[in-house]
């Protein structure tokens, strides 16, 4: 049970009872392998599992008529990918690798068995697709309102605070396995968008450009040149699940007697 993706994962927003451990750890199967590079699931599929990133990272995307590529979002170690079709029989976009990755499945039927059982889980689910919200919100400020700099710096900034929340390791200075064709796809900018603020961002000293990937040397820099705000990664649900609970609790006490 403590190799657990999705306890783990839960356990980064509230501890968990034994029983609703025990309840995530029966329905979530074990992880499996994928080479960098490999397609998970394609636009279209069968949306029949939602998966925990154990180990590596991931993107959604979506290939238009012509050719061409959106990138949708980045998912890090310890994130939960696939849970906003929850309310759909079919992917409505494809997930790739970008890394080598261990992906844990969870079966979407089964969830109905964790909301009729745990008001603490279902809570946590719901607060989890609620934040997913706002960082899409927050995407589409990104997109169409700031400047090509502001949106690198903001993208940038906001996947560091995401690897954060799931990952006591990372430092003040940490490397993201994001390379300027991703980013261009991500943002909507072109390679030379894209190299043009990479080029002065790294002469200003707030990252430091590799092959395949980008160290971001200045987080404060960085959320200045972003003028980022934190507020929609900062949920805080304490209250409703101290309710939870108390709403859980009282619910044994009664199908005891």
């Amino acid at each position: 049970m403590n190799g657990s993706c999705i306890i783990k994962h839960f356990e980064h927003y509230s501890p968990l009872s034994d029983s609703d451990k025990a309840l995530l750890d029966s329905l979530e199967k074990g992880p499996k392998s994928y080479v960098k590079g490999t397609t998970v699931w394609d636009q279209g599929s069968s949306s029949d599992h939602f998966y925990t990133v154990k180990n590596g990272w991931a993107f959604s995307h979506r290939v238009l008529e012509d050719g061409s590529r959106q990138v949708l979002d980045i998912f890090v170690p310890g994130d939960i990918v696939g849970l906003r079709e929850f309310a759909f029989n079919k992917r409505v976009s494809g997930l790739t690798v970008m890394s080598d990755a261990e992906l844990c499945a969870f079966p979407k039927t089964r969830l109905t068995e964790v909301f009729a059982e745990s008001v603490v889980l279902c809570n946590i689910f719901f607060m989890i697709a609620a934040r997913d919200q706002a960082i899409l919100l927050e995407r589409l400020v990104n997109l169409g309102r700031r400047s090509a700099r502001e949106k690198l710096a903001h993208f940038l900034v906001e996947i560091f605070e995401r690897l954060k929340k799931t990952n006591s390791d990372v430092g003040a200075r940490s490397k993201l396995p994001l390379t300027q064709p991703m980013l261009g796809d991500a943002l909507g900018l072109s390679a030379v968008h894209v190299n043009r603020v990479f080029r002065e961002l790294k002469d200003e000293g707030l990252i430091s450009p590799g092959k395949g990937d980008v160290e971001l040397l200045d987080i404060k820099g960085l959320e200045e040149v972003a003028h980022f705000d934190h507020t929609y990664l900062q949920e805080d649900i304490d209250d409703m699940l101290e309710q939870a609970r108390k709403l859980q609790s009282g619910s044994n006490r009664r199908a005891q007697h």
